[in-house]
């Protein structure tokens, strides 16, 4: 037989079950693949994948597992395999679609899917998954908690709306909503203190939200939003990555004729935008640096909106800037960074212009 080079592990995670299919790459660059039979989602199935892993596997190469990230369904079998030695990686929803339009399969199942995910882990160099802390966990479970409530109470804001201007209006069911809108706003409140006393038990998480709270117009709420959605900006590597995650990267049709409008892409976590929809609003007015950046661009565009946006995205890309190279916000670092560049212009300039000797 052939050497195996690599072998990988796809897992296609639902609710109740795991679909399994493990490949493996020869020195002839040929893959093979192994099937076996759904698991449960529970320690039980866990406990016969590993099982089947060691009967299944090469033990002289290390067994990469891949899975798409799936809500909370993932994080039982993630977490476990991780705990078990394994290397673990969870993809993004997007690229994985992308890596299966890219194989013309037409069809779609479970066990399709698994193969697909064993494949790109023969085929492709993917960064490994690490568990996030159990604090960026609870910062993400209470902030969607607290948009899930904002939702709700803008809702009950409404229908009280729509009560109070019925010419049958109801004062029973005013009461009741007044009484409902009173329970939203306590439960938002709780939440609200939760996370900051969370946060506040962390001193690094502490710290480094301070940082990004420097930034004038971002709240501690907005900041340790961004912070639990991107779980620390734990799986981000770059810029460009990060607002493609957002659903802030920019996309374009045009074929022939046809040309499209620019707009962004909103395949993304829809959380983040949410959180930084009102914080762009005070930074166009009181954040020198953003306010010239959104005047510079609300004339050229057709809605204020879409220069809102752009301030959205490089609201986005400070804070973790900020988050990454833990410093504080900078009001002049654009002059300064303006500054650098003419000195090295000028220095060039000098230069050209010197006599040849």
């Amino acid at each position: 037989m052939e050497k195996c080079l690599k072998q990988s592990l796809g897992i296609d995670v639902s609710k109740l079950n795991l679909s399994l299919s493990l490949g493996f790459l020869s020195e002839g660059l040929v893959k093979d693949f192994k099937s076996h039979p759904d698991v449960s989602n529970d320690v039980s199935g866990y406990k016969a994948l590993l099982q089947w892993l060691g009967k299944s596997v090469d033990s002289n190469v290390e067994l990469l597992v891949v899975m798409e990230a799936t809500g909370v369904y993932h994080q039982g079998i993630a977490h476990y395999l991780h705990k078990q030695g394994y290397a673990v990686s969870v993809m993004q929803s997007g690229r994985v679609k992308r890596y299966a339009q890219s194989l013309d399969q037409r069809s779609k199942t479970d066990a399709l899917d698994s193969k697909m995910l064993s494949m790109l882990g023969l085929e492709r160099s993917i960064r490994l998954w690490q568990p996030p802390s159990k604090e960026l966990e609870q910062l993400k479970a209470l902030s969607r908690e607290r948009s899930s409530l904002l939702k709700d109470r803008t809702i009950e804001n409404n229908r009280q709306g729509a009560i109070e201007s019925s010419v049958y209006s109801n004062s029973k069911a005013l009461k009741r909503h007044k009484n409902r809108l009173k329970l939203f706003n306590s439960q938002i409140e709780l939440i609200e203190q939760e996370m900051q006393e969370l946060t506040s038990k962390n001193d690094v998480l502490k710290r480094k939200i301070g940082f990004m709270v420097s930034i004038p117009g971002i709240s501690y709420i907005s900041a340790a939003t961004v912070i639990g959605e991107t779980l620390g900006f734990e799986s981000i590597v770059n810029a460009k990555q990060l607002t493609s995650y957002a659903g802030y990267d920019v996309v374009l049709r045009e074929s022939g004729n046809f040309k499209g409008k620019t707009r962004i892409s909103k395949k993304g976590n829809s959380h983040i935008r949410a959180a930084l929809h009102m914080p762009s609003m005070t930074c166009v007015r009181c954040n020198p640096t953003l306010k010239q950046f959104y005047d510079r661009l609300k004339p050229n565009k057709a809605k204020p909106l879409v220069a809102l946006v752009a301030v959205q995205r490089k609201l986005l890309i400070l804070m973790y800037t900020l988050w990454k190279n833990e410093e504080n916000y900078d009001a002049e670092f654009e002059i300064k960074k303006q500054q650098k560049h003419e000195a090295f212009a000028a220095q060039d300039n000098n230069l050209i212009n010197q006599p040849v000797s």
